[in-house]
């Protein structure tokens, strides 16, 4: 099964890397444009990733206290790694990667910290939705931009009712979590009695982690500290922008910063290779700021700002540590299997 998906991803990245290159007319002045760049543009751009990276760690570390106090260092390391995992793992496996690095560091249960990761990518999601209507109601669609407005509604619906389909049945699982244990030991309970035992005891410990949702006031802070994590993700745009001559607006910004958000969503290569530089390209030559070859240099840029630095300080931290990324996968699968040994023991 993961095989093909695998593949899947990559023919998809290869596919949308084939029409971005195809589309260069001028290849001078496609490598030109990587010269023209105004270098110092470079480091507040990394300065301002860095506190999108903090105000991350922040938020997620606020999510977990309630049910677990977490250190800020073993937050943050704990994202950077587990982005680190996304740019390589297939599958977004960095999700559970990273919950698993902050769990083996602060020697705590691993469920309630993935449930937190969980909840954590549900804000991000409503965040964008928000963003999205702006930019609906205030960016101007020309006619021949028809289509664009048309994905980015239909993304936009999609992503909704994604979102407000898990946040219902999180809820739900919350507020009637004796009654889920209940109706998820009927549908295991065929499945022999590791299986059922080990299940219940998950789906309990998960639905634990789960406790910020039942508490309105820190729902309505980690909703203020998401916004305030997408605008900052704005910034490192804007000065990218800047460092191909352009000054983007406000809007202009949000649009480029949801694109991303939008093609991160797509299944494709490990570190949204390829979806994220055409759909960024269009969103640039929509903006009509940049002609199609510099369009594709900036979307290459933001990209190695979004992909190198998370990789390669979370290989260093991974190092110091004393582990390996392929070590915090593996340990994800042999929890699994210690928990069910220990159901049957």
């Amino acid at each position: 099964m993961k095989n093909w998906r695998l593949w899947l991803g990559l023919i998809i990245s290869a596919f949308f890397i084939y029409i971005s290159l195809r589309q260069i007319k001028d290849p001078h002045a496609f490598f030109n444009s990587f010269r023209q760049i105004q270098l110092w543009t470079l480091a507040p751009t990394a300065v301002f990733y860095a506190l999108v990276m903090v105000s991350r760690a922040w938020r997620w570390q606020y999510i977990m206290e309630s049910q677990v106090k977490v250190r800020f260092s073993s937050s943050i390391s704990g994202l950077i790694i587990g982005y680190a995992a996304n740019n390589i793992l297939p599958f977004r496996a960095g999700e559970l990667v990273r919950a698993v690095a902050v769990s083996k560091r602060e020697k705590t249960n691993f469920s309630p910290i993935f449930a937190s990761v969980v909840v954590e990518r549900i804000f991000d999601s409503l965040a964008v939705l928000v963003f999205l209507a702006v930019i609906l109601i205030f960016l101007k669609f020309p006619p021949e931009h028809e289509d664009l407005k048309k994905t980015l509604r239909m993304g936009g619906v999609g992503a909704l009712a994604g979102s407000l389909g898990l946040m219902v049945v999180l809820y739900l699982l919350f507020y009637y979590r004796e009654k889920a244990l209940i109706i998820t030991g009927k549908i295991l309970k065929p499945f022999g009695k590791k299986l059922h035992e080990f299940g219940v005891r998950e789906l309990e410990k998960f639905s634990q982690g789960l406790i910020i949702l039942g508490k309105p006031s820190r729902m309505i802070v980690v909703m203020l500290q998401s916004f305030l994590v997408w605008l900052v993700n704005m910034v490192p745009i804007w000065f990218v922008g800047i460092g191909f001559g352009v000054r983007l607006d406000f809007i202009g910004t949000l649009l480029i910063l949801f694109l991303g958000a939008f093609s991160a969503a797509i299944p494709a290569a490990p570190g949204f290779i390829g979806t994220f530089h055409y759909i960024t390209t269009r969103g640039m030559l929509f903006l009509g700021v940049l002609p199609q070859e510099s369009a594709l240099s900036f979307a290459i840029v933001l990209h190695a700002f979004y992909y190198f630095p998370t990789l390669i300080i979370g290989l260093i931290l991974m190092w110091a540590q004393g582990t390996s990324l392929f070590a915090l996968e593996k340990q994800a699968e042999q929890e699994e299997k210690a928990g069910k040994e220990n159901q049957g023991s």
